[in-house]
């Protein structure tokens, strides 16, 4: 500080202190008052504060079919599609049509806690067939991840014991053969920000590992990962519900940050497909019962999500160029080409499309 100068008014040492603590480190110091700093942010809305998505079909609970299917999976060759009844531990297959599926044999009925919060979370299928599920285990209501075997099935992880919320759930195959799982945080925010947690996490897992593993932690930071789908190069998504303040989000798991877009409404993802070479991702609203696409630049989310006219309410796949979705009535159907719902005009805001008295309750958890 060899000015010349006496030294410092304490009104600019103080100006200069602030601006060290507020700059983390920042170096060069000198007389001058610094800049006024840039206004903040505001903060965003909470999430029950947020509207609906436009489009929104409610369902009255009445209406909602019993046991609808859901965690709709594609198995390799393209010919085939695995499923859940949601809320149950029932896991089926059946062959696809132009109109939805053919049968549904069921190849596993494993013991779950029954309900919105319990049952089958997620399946995955991987390239050479084998066939993995996350579930709420009914004895201990542990999150688990079994491989579907005969006579039994083979635990691959056993995870916490969970609750009737924010339970997450989402599986899938990862190229390199390994699993990944979200694991929600319960709205336990506080135990899922210490490192050693494995709440809010979206982890990986050996499928050939011992039950008492310990998984590969990809990102931190979910609140309710409830499905995820792989796109290009292998990156993982995540479609995440809100909780508390936060808002819903789409997501990589290895870039919970720079790679999250989240939404101005509310629609309750409860599944997600990747589509057009692993540029768009296709979402199933249960809340909306709508399918929602978010366009892909490069390997992030480049736009809010945009809400289309196609029905869904419990689970949706992409296979090859095909799209099948679980509407109202729990059935699954046909909903055209990926191209097709690509090039759909989007709902606009204030547009309206009630079709019953009553809006759905929000159920604890989903899938």
């Amino acid at each position: 500080m060899g000015t010349g100068r006496r030294g410092m008014s304490r009104r600019t040492a103080l100006a200069c202190g602030a601006a060290v603590i507020a700059g983390a480190g920042a170096v060069g110091l000198n007389a001058a008052i610094p800049e006024p700093p840039m206004p903040s942010p505001p903060a965003p809305r909470a999430a029950q504060d947020l509207p609906d998505a436009p489009g929104t079909v409610r369902l009255a609970v009445d209406d909602r079919p019993e046991a609808p299917a859901s965690v709709l999976t594609p198995a390799p060759g393209g010919r085939e599609l695995l499923w859940t009844d949601r809320g149950t531990g029932t896991v089926r297959r059946g062959m696809l049509t132009r109109s939805g599926v053919d049968g549904g044999d069921v190849i596993a009925q494993l013991d779950v806690a029954p309900g919105s919060a319990g049952g089958v979370r997620g399946l995955a299928v991987t390239a050479d067939g084998r066939v993995f599920a996350s579930f709420v285990r009914a004895r201990d209501r542990r999150l688990v991840v079994a491989e579907i075997a005969i006579p039994a099935p083979r635990i691959v992880w056993r995870g916490p014991r969970v609750g009737r919320r924010l339970t997450g759930g989402g599986l899938a195959a990862l190229e390199g053969g390994r699993l990944a799982l979200g694991v929600g945080d319960q709205g336990r925010e506080v135990a899922a920000s210490d490192t050693r947690s494995i709440l809010g996490r979206v982890v990986t897992l050996d499928p050939d590992g011992p039950a008492g593993q310990t998984p590969r932690r990809r990102s931190r930071g979910w609140h309710d990962p409830t499905a995820l789908a792989v796109g290009r190069a292998g990156h993982i998504w995540v479609a995440d519900r809100a909780s508390g303040d936060d808002a819903e989000r789409l997501g990589r798991a290895d870039r919970t940050r720079a790679g999250a877009v989240r939404s101005p409404f509310r629609r309750s993802p409860i599944a997600l497909a990747v589509g057009d070479g692993g540029t768009v991702l296709l979402v199933c609203g249960r809340r909306s019962g709508r399918v929602d696409r978010t366009e892909l630049r490069g390997v992030v989310a480049g736009s809010e999500p945009e809400v289309l006219r196609a029905r869904c309410r419990y689970g949706i796949a992409v296979v090859e160029d095909r799209v099948y979705v679980s509407g109202d009535e729990g059935r699954i159907r046909d909903a055209g080409t990926v191209d097709g719902l690509r090039r759909a005009e989007p709902i606009e805001k204030d547009e309206q499309a009630a079709e019953a008295d009553r809006a759905p309750e929000d159920e604890p958890d989903a899938p």
